[in-house]
Order: structure tokens, then C-alpha cells, then sequence
């Protein structure tokens, strides 16, 4: 039985002075303790503590004291406090273990000296024990610094989580661990590999009490097995991925293994190169297989030619290099290195192909060729060079190059054939003359390469021949022609500079390629700059208009004629006339434009004056009624007085009342302009003399009306004819006392504004109507200033028509520059029933369908091509005294389109009585 199992126990007890009253038997013995003298022995005599305090209650104490052999004795003692009639007493337990102690420092030594790495951990994953070789393993200075380090195995010591994870199963499946391969991190995060081996101990009630196992670094073996592999997967990469077949071959030509480049060129699948043998796959018809396993038998390796044989019979020629090695398990093996020739071997065919025909090609070659020696002289010509200088071939046959050579070309000739044998150059191309027999000079382009043997020697020389007699002589033609090329450019330059003109000559990416003087004096653009891309550029405060025209055409490639720019530079009001033509080069082909500028300044004086005597202060117009106008308009500018513009809608009656205003002395006061007819008679009558603060509902805040605004100015009161009645009243009022009072005040104020008044309805008849007063309207009509509708005015059309198609045209950024003639053609036939303002958006809309420099009839609005004559309402009946008939009411309706605001103020009373009166006649 172990000792550990039978463990003497004595038991002592001590009182409180330290004085030993009683032991058992067994305390005696192991303390050799005598209790027989008339003085008892004291407690701290007895060499386990010095006092009867020591150790604690309820702990033990491991202690050592030497035996009566004089032997080292180990104990473990306990302390227990009791009191017997009132006296503190100690019971000491002593309890042998030298024998545990023995076999635990067996076990410590066992522990710390272990070259392996051994632990002992609590079943949650923390380190209560390792001896130093682990520690040393995972790079700590000792096991407490490795304990004290790793609190989480898991987290904290495998690479892989997962792994323990894995232990952990297994021990709780098994009981125990053996050769689990896991990676440790070591102190500095580099990486062990390790194998672990453990077990769970349990207590006496099978409950876990910790795990103990062994770890072993198998780094270097696991390097080690990495490297083979690393090794063995290179050689497979070789073999699988070499150009030639590869196959292992045991003794007798049997076949063990073999690389896909052998299963392709054989045919035939590893396995079934396994079952065949060398014997089925290599033709040995011939004897030559035979030959190989003889000269691999005996010399160990053979290098030669063979035949292989694919299925259905199919041969391939092989280039076969075969090599034998001694086997452990047997007799010798042996590997051949297999490549299919067949393309070499039909290569070899072809180049035998190609020197035959080269040999055809030599002898029927155009042009001339020929093999010289070193020493120039002709060993091979073809017929072609026999043709050009004129000898036989015989007679060319040992003479030398130089003899047929022109004197005055034979040093260039030997120059450059000296250099050719130096190695300065492989080739050279010149120019030179030959002599015939006749003595005949004929020029030839001659070409001439050194040939070297495989070593790098020089071998012979092989210069081609080509006539070029008719081009030297072509070459001498062109010169002449260049010559007199040279002459017109300089002529052709001359011009340049003297067309007063200015001339921007680009290429397709707007580069400057040429420019005139004129340039920079009709445009001010400055110099012809170098570009940061070796581009030329223009300089100078020159930034938009001319252009434009060039770059439509480079995007068109169609020109630009007579577009008209006013420039905006360093020089405003000077007028040009843009030209931009594309610019071909050789075959036709698109290389540039060039744009002509010619300044137009005064011309375009002319044309202003010119045009000043067909307009007027914005208003444009030759005709005999419009200038019957012009004088009446100066006349009112200069007079303070009231004045009616009366005419169709759309003839410009807005332009004159801008006229007379801006041309007299109000025109730096407020223009102020009134849209009568698109107001209510409330609304109309607050925008005109304002309102103040709950005056009406809505009115949150006091406004200022339009005659306050217009104070010192003028007014326009634009459809005059559409005023009520009671608003009428109102308006006579300003007009004869200069006075006027706001919505809702009492306050009169003083109105200093010249009126004019504008309408396109007829005021007598409305007068006669009972629609309009007619105080208000003498009163008015101070001066009436009538418009002529545009049929009237037929000779307008041409100058109205361009005024608005330069206008737009400039808004829209194109080059439109004219009407054609069958659009003209149109305009002057057609009726206006909209007068100027039809023909304003009738060219407004085809300047924005036209893409090019020329409106045409596609490009008209589609009414003016088939025109369609506009109903007229007639205008409705005076109502009787008596009230509003059926009648005036449903032609108020239908002029107004069923605006009822409209039509009360049409038929002068408001809307409340137009209701009223709707009712009571049923009108709906």
C-alpha cells in the first residue's frame, strides 16, 4: 500500500503557558516525546512552532524538524483551541507525510526537470501549474510569469479559438486527449505548433478537479513536413506543367506513372499508358525501342528519335531522352523525357520548302539580286539583275561588284561596305549608278545585308537591286515643279499680305496655322501666340463673336457667308462681316477653315442712317404712315399733354407711348404701365389710387397706387376701353383736377403725371353704346396718335421681318443671316390679322427651327403657309334704359369668352347688376 494511504496521526495537548499536558502514544513516538519526569516538557522545545498561537486555528502548517536518528522528518500541524473547567487548552494534530514529501519531490523533479512541456489547468481554461520547459516553449522567463500572463486559454493562447474548442469536446468525450495538433501564440504573438496530450482528473465523487496533460513542440516538424510538401508540390507543378511527356517506367518498360503532356501526345488516359507499357506506345518495327532499352540497360541513359503509336494506329515522331536510377523495392527504373517533334519535323519540311522556293524566287525575282563574296565579287545572280546592267550571267559571275560600278560612286560603295563588315550597321540602303556594256549609266536603289555564318562570322554579302532610273528622273521633274511651286507660294504669300481683308487660317482643332497683318488691325486681337502645346494661339482682349462662324463650320464643314458680328472688344460699335470657307488637303480630305474678317464699320454707319430714316425712337417703319407719325411724336415729347393711341391689337401702341414718354422731359421719371382690362373694377381701381389699411377684405396693409408711383412721370393706361363707367369717373377726375384720393381715405392727393391712354376698340361707337363717357373721352383725346394696322403697311414687312430675325437669331447664338426669297414672298402676302406682334413670333418661331444661315417657308409657323381668314364678333347691343337685354348680355359673353368681370365692365355696370339681371332673363 503507498505510503500516502497510511498516514500515523498524533494528537497533543498544550495549555496556554506553552507547557505540554498530555500526548497519545503516537504523538510520543513521532515527536520523541517523554512525559515521565516531574517536569513537563514545553511546547517550544519541541522544534514544530514557537509558540501555542501558531499555526492559525482550523489551518495546517507543512513543517520539518530532525528525527532521534538525526533524519529529516516532515509533518503537517494543526491547531484547534478548546477550554477544559475554564482553562484555555490547544489540541495539536501531527500528522507524518516525510514519505509524501518524498514522492512529491520524486514528482518535482520529474515536473521541473521535463525537456516537454507539462500543465496542470482548471477545467474553465485558466494555468495552475507548468513547468519550465513550457514556459521556455511559449517564451516566458518562468511558469509564474506564463500563469500570471494568460488568464483565457481560449482567447489568449490558440490561434485558432476553434481549436479548443475541439480539446474541450474531446475531453469531455473521451476523458483524454492524444496528438491533437493545434498553434500556440507564444509571449512575443509568434506562433508554436504544438501537440497536445491530456485528461481530466476527477475527486472521489467523479467531479472534475482540473486537467493535466503534456505539450510538445512539433514546429520543426511541422517546417520540415511544409518544406517536403512545398517540395513535392514544386515537382509535381514541374512535371504536370512541363512542356514534354514525363513517364516513370519500372523494369521491363513497364509504365507506373505519367504527366498529362504524355496522355496528350500518346492519346491515351494515365491509366491506360499503365496498362499498355512502352512496348504498345513506342513503334519498335524498326528495332530502335530495342536499341533504347539496351543502351538504357547499359549505359544508364539513351537520347534519340522514336515513333510513338497513338490508337487507331496514328504515329507521332518523338525526340525521346531517357535516364535510369536504382529502386529500393527492386530492380532499376527508369524516366523518359518524351517531346512531340512534329511540328519541328514540318518546320524542317517547310524550311526545305522555303529554300527551294527561295532558289525559284532568287532566279525569277523583278528584282535584281545577287550572293557577293568579301571581296565584292558575284558568286549567285538572278536574271532581274542581268536586265538591269545589262551583262549575261556568265559574264557577271566572278567579276567584281566595283568593275560595273560608276567610277565616281566606287568610295561611297567600299565605304559602306567597310562599315557593314566593322559591324557598325546591319544594313544599308543607297543610291547609285551602274554601267552598262554600252557604257550607259542606269540608277539603282541598292539594298545590301551581311550574312554570318552561326558562329557570328562574316559569310557573304547579298545586296537586292532595284531600278529607279524613271524615279530619279521623276525626283529631277518633282524639283522643277517644286521650284516653281516655291515661286507661286511666294506669290501667292505676296497676295496674302495685301488683301486688306483679315485672314485666320486653323486646323480641325482651331490650332492657328496662318494669319495675315489686317488681323490685328481690323480686330484688335493682338499677336499669333505659342501655345503651351506648341499650338499657336490669338491674344488679346478679343473674346466672343468671330469664332463662331469658324467653329460651325469645323463642325460642319459647310461655310458661313456674310455673318455679321459687332464686336465687344477693346474697340465696341466696330461692325465685321464673318466669312469661314473649310479648307481642304490632298484628296478631298476635311483639314482646317479659314476665316476671312472685312470690316464693315462704315457701311454699317450707313445702313444705321439709312435705317434711322426708316424708324423712329425703336420703331421701325418707312412707310408714308408711319412717317406721317414720326414728326407727330417729336411734337408730343416736347408738350405736356394728355394723348390717345388708338389701333388694332398687336400694331405697337405700347412702342409710341415709350416713345413720347422717353422723348420728352419726363423720360428719367417712372414709366408706369396699366393693363385695364385685367382687373376687376375693385382691384383695378386700388392699383391705380392705391388703398389704405381695412379698406376692403384683403386689405391687410396700406399700398401706394399706380399714379403715386408714377409721380413725375408717366402712365399708360393700356385699354382704356374696358374701364367701367363709375372707374371712368374716377380717371376724369385726375385728369381735370391733378387729384385723387386712395380707397378707403379721404385724403386728397396731388397726382403730377402725364397720361396717355391706349385702346384697340372703337370709342365713339362704345360712347354710342352707352359703354364709355364721353367727357372722359375728349378729354382724353387731346391728341390721338393712330396706328396703322401692318396690311396697311406692306412696305414695313421686309424691314420688320429682318429687325426681328437678327434680333432672335443673336439671342439664340445662330448664324441665320436671311430670308429666302420664297418666305418673303409669303410675309408680304399674308393678311396680319395680329399685326407686328404676329410677325415678331412668326420670325421668333423660325429662327428657332431653322439650323442653318437661310430661313425657309418649312420653317414658318404653319398658318402663315395656309392662312385662314379670323371671325368677328360682332360687339354688343346698347342696352335700353330699362335694363340689360338678352341680346347686349350673350354678346358681352361672347366677346369676353364668358369672362363675366369682363363683360360687366364691357356693358358698364357691375357685376352684381350683371347677376341680377342674368337671372331675372334665364341667361345661363
Amino acid at each position: 500500500m503507498p505510503p500516502f494511504e497510511t498516514i500515523p496521526v498524533g494528537v497533543v495537548l498544550v495549555g496556554d503557558d506553552g507547557e505540554v499536558a498530555e500526548a497519545d502514544a503516537e504523538a510520543r513516538r513521532l515527536l520523541d516525546l517523554d512525559l515521565s519526569g516531574v517536569v513537563s516538557p514545553r511546547w517550544s522545545q519541541l522544534g514544530l512552532s514557537t509558540s501555542v498561537h501558531e499555526p492559525p486555528a482550523g489551518r495546517g502548517a507543512l513543517l520539518s524538524r530532525l528525527g532521534a536518528g538525526g533524519d529529516l522528518r516532515w509533518f503537517v500541524l494543526s491547531r484547534r483551541p478548546l477550554r477544559l473547567g475554564g482553562e484555555p487548552l490547544y489540541v495539536f494534530s501531527v500528522a507524518d507525510v516525510t514519505a509524501l514529501v518524498a514522492d512529491l519531490d520524486k514528482y518535482r523533479g520529474f515536473f521541473t526537470n521535463a525537456v516537454e512541456g507539462i500543465f496542470q489547468s482548471t477545467p474553465g481554461g485558466r494555468f495552475l501549474d507548468v513547468n519550465p520547459a513550457l514556459a521556455a516553449i511559449l517564451g516566458y522567463d518562468n511558469p509564474a510569469d506564463m500563469i500570471a500572463a494568460l488568464s483565457d486559454l481560449r482567447s489568449e493562447l490558440y490561434v485558432d479559438p476553434a481549436d479548443r474548442d475541439r480539446f474541450l469536446e474531446r475531453l469531455g468525450r473521451d476523458g483524454f486527449v492524444t496528438g491533437l495538433e493545434t498553434r500556440f501564440y507564444r509571449k512575443d504573438r509568434s506562433v508554436k505548433w504544438i501537440s497536445q496530450a491530456a485528461r481530466i482528473v476527477h475527486d472521489t465523487a467523479g467531479a472534475a478537479l482540473y486537467i493535466e496533460g503534456l505539450n510538445i513542440d512539433i514546429t520543426a516538424r511541422k517546417r520540415a513536413e511544409e518544406a517536403y510538401n512545398d517540395i513535392l508540390e514544386r515537382y509535381r507543378s514541374i512535371v504536370t506543367g512541363s512542356i514534354d511527356g514525363v513517364i516513370l517506367c519500372a523494369a521491363a518498360g513497364a509504365i507506373v506513372t505519367a504527366n498529362p503532356e504524355s496522355e496528350r501526345i500518346f492519346g491515351r488516359s494515365e491509366a491506360a499508358l499503365a496498362d499498355a507499357g512502352l512496348a504498345d506506345i513506342i513503334n519498335d518495327a524498326d528495332g530502335r525501342l530495342t536499341a533504347a532499352l539496351a543502351a538504357l540497360a547499359g549505359a544508364g541513359r539513351f537520347r534519340g528519335e522514336l515513333t510513338g503509336l497513338r490508337p487507331g494506329g496514328q504515329t507521332v515522331p518523338l525526340e525521346v531522352s531517357a535516364s535510369g536510377f536504382p529502386h529500393k523495392g527492386g530492380p532499376d527504373h527508369s524516366v523518359w523525357m518524351v517531346r512531340d517533334v512534329t511540328d519541328r519535323k514540318q518546320a524542317e519540311g517547310v524550311l526545305r520548302e522555303s529554300e527551294e522556293k527561295f532558289r525559284r524566287t532568287f532566279d525569277q525575282s523583278p528584282i535584281g539580286a545577287s550572293i557577293l563574296s568579301l571581296e565584292y565579287r558575284f558568286l549567285q545572280v538572278n536574271d532581274a539583275l542581268c536586265r538591269i546592267t545589262g551583262y549575261a550571267a556568265s559574264e557577271l559571275l566572278g567579276k567584281s561588284m566595283l568593275e560595273i560600278t560608276h567610277p565616281e560612286d566606287v568610295a561611297e560603295t567600299l565605304d559602306w561596305a567597310e562599315r557593314l563588315l566593322a559591324g557598325e550597321l546591319d544594313r544599308y540602303e543607297i543610291d547609285k549608278r551602274y554601267l552598262r556594256p554600252g557604257g550607259e549609266t542606269v540608277w539603282v536603289h541598292l539594298s545590301v545585308r551581311l550574312i554570318r555564318d552561326v558562329a557570328g562570322r562574316p559569310h557573304y554579302f547579298m545586296p537586292i537591286v532595284q531600278d529607279v532610273t524613271e524615279r530619279v528622273r521623276a525626283e529631277a521633274a518633282t524639283r522643277a515643279l517644286l521650284t516653281e511651286k516655291e515661286s507661286l507660294r511666294l506669290n501667292l504669300e505676296a497676295i496674302f499680305r495685301a488683301i486688306p481683308d483679315a485672314i485666320v487660317v486653323v486646323d480641325t482643332k482651331m490650332r492657328v496655322i496662318k494669319t495675315n497683318r489686317p488681323l490685328t488691325d481690323v480686330c484688335f486681337v493682338g499677336d499669333i501666340l505659342t501655345g503651351p502645346g506648341g499650338q499657336q494661339v490669338v491674344s488679346g482682349a478679343c473674346r466672343r463673336g468671330c469664332f463662331a462662324a469658324l467653329r460651325s463650320t469645323l463642325a460642319t464643314q459647310k461655310p458661313v457667308i456674310e455673318y455679321r458680328v459687332e464686336c465687344q472688344g477693346q474697340n465696341p460699335g466696330r461692325v465685321v462681316v464673318i466669312n469661314s470657307m473649310p479648307l481642304s488637303g490632298e484628296a478631298a480630305t476635311f483639314v482646317g477653315a479659314v476665316l476671312i474678317i472685312r470690316d464693315i464699320t462704315r457701311l454699317a454707319d450707313l445702313e444705321k442712317r439709312l435705317t434711322d430714316l426708316h424708324s423712329h425712337r425703336g420703331i421701325i417703319g418707312k412707310s408714308k404712315p408711319m412717317r406721317d407719325i414720326y414728326p407727330m411724336l417729336d411734337q408730343l415729347g416736347e408738350v405736356d399733354t394728355t394723348v390717345l393711341i388708338t389701333g388694332e391689337s398687336g400694331t405697337g401702341k405700347e412702342l409710341v407711348a415709350e416713345a413720347v414718354h422717353f422723348g420728352g422731359p419726363r423720360a428719367k421719371k417712372p414709366f408706369i404701365r396699366v393693363n385695364c382690362s385685367a382687373l376687376s373694377d375693385e382691384l383695378l381701381g386700388s392699383e391705380l389710387f392705391g388703398h389704405v389699411r381695412g379698406a376692403f377684405t384683403g386689405a391687410i396693409r396700406d399700398k401706394v397706387g399706380r399714379f403715386e408711383a408714377a409721380q413725375g412721370g408717366t402712365i399708360l393706361l393700356d385699354e382704356i376701353g374696358d374701364v367701367s363707367p363709375r372707374l371712368q369717373l374716377g380717371l376724369l377726375r385726375v385728369l381735370e383736377t391733378k387729384e385723387f384720393e386712395r380707397v378707403g381715405e379721404a385724403k386728397t392727393r396731388k397726382a403730377d403725371v402725364r397720361v396717355l391712354a391706349a385702346t384697340n376698340v372703337d370709342l365713339p361707337e362704345r360712347i354710342r353704346a352707352g359703354l364709355f363717357r364721353a367727357d372722359l373721352y375728349y378729354r382724353l383725346k387731346v391728341v390721338e396718335v393712330r396706328l396703322p394696322p401692318l396690311r396697311e403697311r406692306v412696305e414695313d414687312i421686309p424691314l420688320l421681318s429682318d429687325h426681328f430675325m437678327r434680333h432672335f437669331a443673336a439671342n439664340f447664338g445662330k448664324t441665320i443671316t436671311r430670308l429666302s426669297e420664297e418666305v418673303m414672298g409669303i410675309l408680304m402676302d399674308y393678311p396680319w390679322p395680329g399685326n407686328v406682334r404676329e410677325l415678331k413670333y412668326a420670325m421668333e418661331h423660325a429662327c428657332v427651327l431653322c439650323p442653318e444661315s437661310e430661313i425657309l417657308a418649312a420653317h414658318l409657323p404653319r398658318e402663315l403657309l395656309a392662312p385662314q381668314p379670323r371671325p368677328t364678333v360682332p360687339p354688343p347691343h346698347h342696352p335700353w334704359r330699362g335694363g340689360l337685354t338678352r341680346d347686349a348680355i350673350d354678346g358681352a359673353l361672347r366677346q369676353t369668352q364668358g369672362n363675366r368681370a369682363q363683360a360687366a365692365r364691357l356693358l358698364g355696370v357691375d357685376r352684381r347688376t350683371l347677376y341680377r339681371n342674368m337671372a331675372r332673363l334665364g341667361v345661363g
